[in-house]
């Protein structure tokens, strides 16, 4: 038999089999891992925006000290990772970036398929859109897990005429607050977050910036260290600004969870 010899080489030994156990449950439930290039599994249905329209309440300006209260303002209750991705209880927050700001510190982790927030970035950026929208940020499912799914679908839809997406090649330069900015890299984990003031950018923690929990919403790169994301594939780097309609209550539909 085989001694571990430290502590620190017992924890090593116990993340390791808690994520062979973690992926292999998502591989039994039939959810989807971006790095296998797996289906969508849609765990919550959400309507596709179609035609234009335009942001329903300004950009805030806020100060990190105020991004947790200004989240509880607009019904962002509860960040705890057991809690439930609840939508905000006043309606869809009416602006993507102000979405962005009020849901910093909310948890990817507890996200079936994202293990442990680990590959989080797309399923964060859908639930701060739809919870700024009322709509599917991708298709038919409020989540969307791969960014090569996301990428696929705003590519295509930026094409289209009278599209709510426009692409936004020149993304260094001329993105705005409240793109999308996305590196897609087909089956291997690509990268995604939305722009704010700045050109500062809010995206899924997956490695704990700036000693941050893994696997959380963050304010963590701005459109310059973007450049170490880009480069891993440039061809499918892009902003896509979002130019649809905002829903102005959630009407019938449920909680996301």
């Amino acid at each position: 038999m085989k001694y571990l010899k430290s502590v620190s080489q017992f924890f090593s030994l116990n993340e390791q089999l808690f994520k062979f156990a973690s992926d292999e449950l998502n591989r039994l439930m039939g959810i989807s891992i971006e790095k296998e290039g797996g289906e969508e599994p849609n765990l919550f249905q959400a309507e596709n925006p179609e035609g234009t329209g335009q942001a329903r309440v300004p950009i805030q300006k806020l100060s990190p000290e105020q991004y947790d209260n200004y989240g509880t303002k607009v019904g962002i209750t509860n960040k705890d990772e057991t809690g439930p991705l609840q939508q905000p209880s006043s309606g869809p927050i009416g602006n993507i970036a102000n979405s962005a700001y009020a849901n910093i510190n909310v948890p990817t982790r507890g996200i079936p398929g994202t293990e442990r927030g680990n590959l989080g970035c797309a399923a964060a950026v859908s639930i701060m859109f739809y919870r700024a929208t009322g709509y599917a940020i991708a298709g038919n499912g409020a989540i969307t897990l791969g960014t090569s799914t996301m990428w696929n679908h705003l590519d295509g839809e930026s094409k289209k005429s009278g599209s709510p997406w426009k692409k936004i090649t020149n993304w260094k330069t001329e993105s705005q607050p409240g793109d999308i900015i996305l590196t897609a890299r087909a089956s291997r984990p690509g990268h995604v977050g939305i722009v704010v003031d700045g050109g500062n950018i809010i995206s899924n923690s997956s490695g704990g910036f700036k000693g941050d929990k893994r696997g959380q919403i963050e304010m963590n790169y701005n459109l310059n260290s973007w450049d170490s994301v880009a480069e891993r594939n440039p061809s499918q780097t892009a902003s896509f600004r979002y130019v649809g309609p905002y829903k102005s209550n959630w009407g019938s539909q449920g909680p996301l969870a």
